[in-house]
């Protein structure tokens, strides 16, 4: 027993040691993570899900069978909960190699957070697409390397450059349950959920002063047809004093995505309904502005979803399908024109206290039109450098034909706490 405590000791020292090394010589393995849960209402839903990011669905439309509101605890009201491994290895002449492998979790239930499993079968829970469905490192995997002039590169599953960009302009700082923005990436990928998030991806990011710039484009890996299932992305940023503007572009070619927002009757346990696959542009362009304590932003994002029929191209083996794991069926989705139009801003009351108020308005403007409007505020309080409090609400409205069957309102309301490590 003893020789075990005293080799304890002895590798202690010698990780702490190594630790000082590594900072020396610019080469570090970091373990790191984030946790966060939150208590509340949301007042028209099913079941809570134990496997969904977000726990609940405060944003999508609700069917006018839920009424009832659902109380409970939910995962990440600002930040999903998640962990991680980062590296660097210091290359030298200012090059260095770095990766990054992270995985998000449910901290409520200790469930890898898989919205897939969420959808499937019949089990009544609120659980839209996203694009983290369970996979061992669902939130990225990537390897590169970088250059203090030439910029970095990376290789493998990691975010789109538009949800890169759209939480240092997103009023509520992309808070989960809070922002339609921060909802598992509902928006800002140009529309699909599941493109917040791409595999097989090349991205380049730089900056040069006070500009920032990147590109991205993921591979289909598709036998046959090399576009099919590919993804292109760019970004341009200015920031300066104050003041800060990007612009955003994606699109995304044949990509399937689950229409389905509840577990759909007459599923099985192995099922998540259909499958549409669409052609996604979409476009965003945003602004800051920061005066004191107080900082305000707005932004309008265009996305176009396409419906293809390259449908086959996914279809060439023997049905079902596989999707993450679940059964689907194959089918053509509906051609759709959207607006995303956003304002708001945070105001820092004092240095540990800071209080943000935005407002969302989503508009489709074909086919079965209409509108949604989500008012949200968000009060948070650090309690140290590391672990905060924080009061979430948002209010949603839906309007316009396209809303016909569901309910008309929704909100959300929660208590929480966040804490990094």
């Amino acid at each position: 027993m003893k020789k075990h405590v005293v080799g304890m000791l002895m590798l202690g020292v010698c990780m702490g040691s190594a630790g000082m090394a590594r900072a020396d010589d610019g080469n570090s393995v970091v373990l790191y993570g984030l946790v966060d849960a939150s208590v509340g209402v949301v007042e028209h839903s099913a079941n809570a899900s134990p496997t969904f990011p977000g726990t609940v669905n405060p944003v999508n439309k609700v069917p006018v069978s839920f009424r009832d509101p659902v109380w409970g605890m939910f995962n990440g009201g600002i930040s999903p909960s998640r962990w991680g491994i980062r590296g660097n290895e210091n290359l030298g002449g200012g090059v260095s190699a770095f990766f990054n492998l992270e995985s998000g979790f449910n901290l409520p239930t200790g469930a890898a957070s898989n919205a897939a499993q969420g959808i499937a079968g019949n089990g009544n829970t609120i659980a839209p697409p996203s694009a983290i469905n369970g996979q061992l490192f669902n939130r990225g995997a990537f390897v590169g390397l970088r250059s203090n002039t030439l910029g970095s590169i990376q290789f493998g599953r990691s975010t789109a450059l538009s949800f890169d960009a759209i939480s240092d302009y997103d009023p509520l700082f992309t808070a989960q349950l809070f922002s339609p923005l921060g909802f598992s990436g509902s928006y800002s990928a140009g529309g699909i959920t599941e493109g917040s998030r791409t595999d097989n991806n090349i991205k380049y990011r730089n900056q040069i002063g006070p500009v920032k710039f990147g590109l991205s484009y993921s591979f289909g890996n598709t036998a046959g047809a090399f576009g099919a299932g590919s993804t292109f992305g760019a970004m341009l940023s200015y920031e300066q004093g104050g003041f800060g503007i990007v612009g955003t572009y994606y699109s995304a070619r044949d990509i399937l995505h689950s229409g389905a927002l509840t577990g759909q009757a007459g599923l099985t346990a192995s099922q998540v309904g259909a499958m549409s696959a669409y052609n996604d542009h979409g476009a965003m362009v945003a602004a800051k502005y920061t005066f004191g304590p107080a900082t305000i932003k707005a932004g309008y994002e265009q996305y176009h979803l396409k419906a293809q029929n390259t449908i086959a191209l996914y279809n060439a083996g023997a049905l079902p399908m596989s999707y993450f794991g679940y059964t689907y069926t194959p089918k053509n989705g509906s051609s759709s024109n959207n607006n995303l139009f956003f304002i708001g801003g945070d105001y820092r009351i004092t240095p540990t206290f800071d209080v943000a108020l935005g407002v969302y308005d989503t508009q489709q403007t074909n086919g079965a039109s209409g509108n949604q409007w989500q008012y949200s505020i968000l009060a948070d309080y650090q309690l140290s450098r590391r672990t905060d409090v924080y009061a979430g609400y948002m209010f949603s409205k839906f309007n316009g034909s396209q809303f016909n069957g569901y309910m008309s309102t929704n909100y959300i309301a929660a208590l929480g706490m966040r804490s990094k490590f």
